[in-house]
Order: structure tokens, then sequence, then C-alpha cells
């Protein structure tokens, strides 16, 4: 009997030991990116931590323009002005966006920002849309409950979740395209920079008012 509790608490250990090592292999640090529309580009940088994102827009000039808070665990986002010391809740009021999609995986690869990256391709003819990813695997297991708890309405983010046994994965590159070839829109990560973040860029900053809807 004493040998068999062992072996229980044993088994609990090792299961123990097990989820820490997973939680400490999830991706820890900064990403900076690019969205091209057309003739505007728009640069953007996701600071990584846990279960919390900062998404913060940068101008052209690599001023801090807008700041995106989210959590993933309590699927909150909280929107700062660094300009007016405000910031204010943002409510999540979109019924998730339903397309039929094909997805094909390829064994395609190329090397974008330090990684080796594979190609997926999602297609759907109803929305006259066809994205290209160039995904690459390193625990970036923030990204699908990102995406879920900002629940955005454009293609990039509701075709990727389509795609099954995605988790883990970050798109180092999105095209997205019209079925006859037309570009539409691209993200193109330009750096990722590994590291221990603080825990203060998760957290509203000192100063800074709630904007209050009148």
């Amino acid at each position: 009997m004493r040998t068999l509790q062992h072996s229980f608490r044993l088994s609990g250990l090792l299961l123990l030991f097990a989820s820490g090592a997973l939680a400490a292999q999830s991706f820890e640090g900064a990403i900076e990116f690019t969205k091209t529309t057309g003739p505007v580009v728009t640069n953007y940088k996701y600071y990584v931590k846990g279960e919390r994102v900062r998404i913060e827009e940068i101008s052209s000039r690599g001023e801090v323009q807008g700041i995106m808070l989210v959590d993933t665990r309590d699927k909150t986002v909280t929107a700062l002005s660094p300009e007016r010391k405000l910031y204010m809740d943002v409510p999540n009021m979109r019924l998730p966006k339903d397309v039929e999609t094909q997805v094909q995986k390829t064994a395609d690869q190329k090397q974008i920002a330090g990684y080796a990256c594979e190609k997926w391709l999602v297609k759907s003819a109803k929305e006259d849309r066809q994205i290209t990813y160039w995904v690459a695997a390193d625990e970036f297991n923030f990204f699908i409950p990102l995406l879920e708890t900002l629940n955005r309405k454009d293609e990039q983010a509701v075709f990727f979740l389509q795609i099954k046994d995605a988790f883990g994965v970050f798109p180092m590159l999105g095209i997205e395209q019209k079925m006859d070839g037309a570009e539409v829109s691209r993200l193109e990560v330009t750096k990722v920079t590994k590291g221990a973040q603080k825990p203060t860029l998760f957290e509203i900053p000192a100063g800074f008012n709630k904007f209050e809807r009148n």
C-alpha cells in the first residue's frame, strides 16, 4: 500500500514538474512587425509575458501612438493613450465571424527573422480571399488566445483561427490576397527578441486617468 501511495505521489510530482517545464518554455520577449495596407505602413510591437501582451502602435518617427494591454486569461483589453494619459476598457461585443475555408499546410520553407518558417495557405472562395502564412514554431502559446481575446474581424486574424493544430506557432509573414492574386494586406515580422519583460509594461501607468463616456 505504501509503495502504491508513493508511486501516486511520484507521478503527481512528475506531472507537476512537466507542466512547470512546459510553462517555462513559453515565449517571453518582444516581436516587432509591420502592417501594410495599400500605401499605408504601420509599425507594431508585441511585448509578451505569460498570459499578458502589450501591443504598441508606433509612428514612422518612432513615437508610441497607442497601446493595448491584453490579458488572455481574463479576456480583457485596456486601451491607453500616451499623449492624453488616459485609459479605457475595451468591451468585446462582436460575435465571432464564421467563414468557410480550405486549409493547406505545405512543406515549403523559408527563413524569416531568424526562424525556419513553413508555408500554410487558407482560402475562402465565398469571401474572395486567400492568405499565405509563413509560420514559425517557438512555443508562441500566447498568439491564439490573443486573437480570441481581441476578436478582430480582419481576415488575417479570422482565417488564422480556422487552422487546426496551430497552437504554439506565430505567422512571421501573412499575405492577404483576393482570389485573383491582388494583394490586400501584408503583416511581416522584422525582429524577434527573447528575454524577460518587466511586469510594469503590462500595467496601467501611474498618472493615467480613466476615460468615461458621457
